[in-house]
């Protein structure tokens, strides 16, 4: 027996105007680089291009219930999990598949998980000797499975250098 789901289907929805969103996070990003030293810049470019400047978080495509999820994280969060559909990569070999992300009750808790995830899990340690340089830590985090695209670094090295957001990580703190 063929089930066909014949409701509503719910897309990605924006969580900030996408002229704005780069001041949006900033503050959050030099926070957490004050606190620990992570790279402020990859912070931003990983929020961007996680979240297509804020205009694509992941909403459960059944229930329309938004994840506040900036980084793309599977999973289960604060809020449980949404289903989205989302493109993943595997030997060269580009695939759409849906996939369980996990929701926040806001942005903060989101930010607030990220930064936990690549600071306490064991597959992250080679991100964390590097965190502190954008161009290191793009490349780390592709090493250590944080994305499937094997275009990730280069991705996130590109918004860093378009948006000049390596003066993020020269500010005084």
């Amino acid at each position: 027996t063929v089930k066909i789901y014949l409701g509503t289907i719910y897309a990605a929805r924006p969580v900030a105007e996408k002229d704005l969103f780069i001041s949006y996070i900033t503050p959050m990003a030099l926070a957490t680089q004050k606190e620990n030293g992570m790279s402020a810049a990859l912070q931003v470019a990983q929020a961007v291009l996680e979240s297509g400047w804020g205009q694509s978080l992941p909403v459960d495509k059944y229930s329309g219930q938004m994840s506040y999820n900036l980084f793309g994280i599977k999973g289960t969060g604060t809020a449980g999990s949404v289903l989205s559909n989302t493109w993943e990569e595997y030997y060269g070999t580009k695939y759409r598949i849906d996939a369980k992300f996990r929701a926040y009750h806001n942005i903060k808790e989101s930010w607030n998980d990220h930064n936990s995830l690549l600071l306490n899990k064991e597959r992250y340690i080679p991100y964390t000797d590097v965190m502190f340089n954008s161009a290191w830590g793009a490349y780390a985090l592709r090493r250590c499975g944080y994305a499937t695209d094997s275009n990730y670094p280069g991705k996130l090295i590109k918004i860093i250098n378009t948006y000049g957001l390596d003066q993020l990580d020269i500010q005084k703190l």
